[in-house]
């Protein structure tokens, strides 16, 4: 996670860092800023994940698991902060997508293909 020059030039994190964004907003802007890009077309909640770079929100969970973890054997703690982050980021898109279309900003639609019905996303018009 980025830090401020203050912080740089201290050498100390200020205390009340995270307080800088509420839960979920990161998820729901880079959300927003790739169906932007693509606004012609709708995505299924795999295929958002799979395509929005979550790398810094991933970077911060899985150094906060390794915090919680500190003292288990290094390739252990790798794996459980890799699966832990990804299981967050996955939750938090999930709730960021629903806050999207409840705002307004994006649309839903069931889709129904070979028997199977699929949710799809899209910028919303």
């Amino acid at each position: 996670m980025p830090i401020s020059t203050d912080e740089f030039e201290s050498g100390t994190l200020d205390q009340d860092r995270g307080a800088e964004d509420p839960p979920i907003e990161e998820e729901k802007e880079l959300i927003l800023s790739f169906l932007s890009e693509r606004h012609d077309r709708a995505f299924t909640e795999r295929e958002i994940v799979l395509g929005v770079d979550f790398s810094p929100i991933y970077e911060r969970e899985t150094g906060r698991i390794r915090g919680a973890l500190a003292g288990a054997a290094d390739g252990l703690l790798d794996i459980a902060g890799t699966v832990t982050a990804t299981a967050v980021v996955v939750d938090d898109v999930d709730e960021a997508l629903s806050a999207l279309v409840e705002e307004g900003a994006v649309e839903s639609r069931e889709v129904e293909a070979d028997g199977a019905t699929t949710t799809y996303y899209r910028l919303a018009e």
